[in-house]
């Protein structure tokens, strides 16, 4: 159940029949996705999780617009997805800040580009700081911060555009295990302010089952929907969720339908999977 958050007005993705094929030079053809069809409803909030190699962060591009499928189609609010959009907004594993300008200044780079007055840029990136927590740092410049607070300023410099759609690709993964466990929470605080339809991609399928309403798994080479799962845990959530036991009996679950791909990427396809110990990865 959600509550204490705005309804959002759009957002909604559509992925039908999606088919992306690669074509290196000299090479045979790589198939990526095939046939993969999954909606995201406005102010949801999906991961997507899978074995290396099936196709998540591919997903991700072509939701942005960075990529244009072999087949089928993308929509958002029921328009076809073309290229890359204001109402959508990326987030990348590295922040990329720019070192040479201040937090400030990197948080209203989109609005500049988009040639918004300085001054009224300005105000809203120390709006949107002061929402991820980080109001007192705009003089500061990137290099003076941690990781987590860069990674702060990189979600930061995503909302000051003021994007229906956030799409995160394993914005924590470069984090501690401790700092990725509280930015998770961080996560959360941001997003119920305003219930921004959101992406997010991760390896760490505790995390996925933490912040999401629905996880979809996804099988590998090709990637394709192997199953949606729904996370029944009410709104708003703290960490103290990841002991409760249908929190473990969810994560088994999701893992037990990436196992065997999981250990066929790392070479142990012939690994005993009957014992039934459950060694599904934490963050």
């Amino acid at each position: 159940m959600n509550t204490g958050a705005q309804t959002p007005k759009s957002g909604g993705l559509s992925v039908r029949d999606v088919n992306l094929t690669f074509t290196p030079v000299n090479r045979p053809p790589v198939v990526a996705l095939d046939r993969l069809s999954v909606d995201v409803q406005p102010g949801e909030f999906v991961c997507v999780v899978g074995a290396s190699g099936s196709g998540k962060s591919t997903l991700l591009r072509l939701l942005a617009g960075l990529l244009e499928p072999t087949e089928g189609e993308l929509l958002e609010d029921g328009a076809l997805i073309d290229g890359p959009s204001t109402s959508r907004a990326m987030v990348f594993q590295r922040d990329n800040l720019l070192p040479w300008s201040t937090v400030r200044a990197n948080v209203a780079y989109g609005l500049t580009l988009q040639g918004v007055k300085r001054r009224e840029a300005w105000a809203a990136a120390d709006e949107r700081l002061r929402a991820v927590g980080l109001g007192h740092v705009g003089d500061s410049y990137p290099r003076e911060l941690s990781g987590g607070m860069r990674q702060r300023v990189n979600i930061a410099r995503a909302l000051a555009v003021d994007p229906r759609i956030l799409l995160l690709d394993e914005p924590f993964a470069a984090l501690d295990a401790q700092t990725r466990e509280i930015m998770s929470s961080e996560l959360l605080r941001i997003w119920n302010q305003d219930r921004k339809t959101v992406v997010f991609i991760t390896h760490q399928i505790d995390e996925a089952v933490y912040l999401a309403d629905r996880v979809v798994v996804l099988s590998a080479h090709p990637g394709t929907v192997k199953e949606v799962v729904d996370v029944p845990f009410e709104r708003p959530r703290n960490l103290s969720l990841k002991r409760e036991p249908e929190f473990g009996r969810i994560v088994d679950r999701i893992w037990t339908l990436i196992e065997k791909e999981v250990r066929g990427s790392l070479g142990l396809e012939t690994a005993d999977l009957s014992t039934g110990a459950s060694d599904a990865p934490a963050s």
